[in-house]
């Protein structure tokens, strides 16, 4: 599917994760064929169906939402309740319809006889997770995620908080040059706050190591016309403002100019 499409959904299953994360399921089969790990959907609660009438309750713009899982025409979002949008998204439960716009973006590039470091950080799991599950089989795989407390750590290899609540204490980048040593990592990807890929890029440039990161920007449109989301991509001195949501959001960390962010 080269063009996002619009959809109207029924959520299928709503799992409560944790006291800020939820994961909504939907079926769409055709949308299931489309989609790749790291690629997102433009998604707005219609409320529920009874609220759906009363537009003013109905946010004005769509939210990006990474793909957590896709099995088929099972589709799956995590998503974590930090403002307007997905604060509408969180009062869904089975039955409701959620708008949809998508799959988008470009998605991560997958290799086969890797010895990959995952890096995430708090809401930048979901992406990881359906990525983690296409390389698994063909790759050594080894996931680092970190959070601020214990409700921000899911399933991985190793967890890192920040208040020490639950695994290692401290943020998750402290251990990459540990862990890449000791699996003798030679593919990295990550995604997570924008402070943590810098790091992550900073450490990945040292080493030369390939290294794809998933960028978080603010979508207005989602579409790729506003712009709102351009980031600098390219060399030291050649480059080019590349939009997160059309070019994006995955990019090869050494092309994305840090300093100017």
């Amino acid at each position: 599917m080269n063009n996002p499409q619009y959809r109207q959904r029924a959520i299928q299953l709503r799992e409560e994760l944790s006291d800020d994360y939820f994961l909504l399921w939907i079926w769409d089969e055709a949308l299931g064929a489309a989609g790749k790990a790291g690629q997102f959907y433009d998604v707005r609660a219609l409320a529920s169906l009874k609220d759906a009438q009363n537009a003013g309750k109905i946010p004005k713009l769509f939210k990006p939402i990474s793909i957590y899982d896709n099995q088929g025409g099972r589709i799956g979002f995590m998503i974590k309740k930090v403002g307007e949008g997905t604060a509408a998204l969180s009062k869904l439960r089975a039955g409701d319809l959620l708008e949809l716009i998508g799959p988008a973006g470009n998605g991560f590039p997958i290799f086969q006889g890797k010895r990959i470091l995952l890096v995430s950080g708090g809401i930048g799991y979901p992406p990881l997770w359906y990525l983690q599950k296409e390389l698994i089989n063909h790759n050594q795989v080894y996931w680092m995620h970190g959070g601020a407390r214990q409700g921000d750590v899911f399933p991985c290899d190793e967890i890192w908080t920040e208040d020490g609540s639950i695994g290692r204490h401290g943020r998750v980048c402290g251990g990459m040059r540990e862990n890449i040593a000791k699996y003798d990592v030679n593919l990295i990807y990550s995604c997570g706050p924008m402070p943590m890929l810098a790091s992550a890029a900073e450490i990945s440039q040292e080493l030369g190591i390939e290294h794809y990161v998933s960028l978080e920007s603010y979508m207005a449109c989602g579409i790729g016309v506003c712009h709102g989301c351009a980031v600098p991509i390219g060399s030291k001195d050649d480059w080019d403002y590349h939009r997160v949501c059309k070019e994006g959001p995955v990019f090869k960390a050494e092309e994305v100019r840090w300093e100017l962010l």
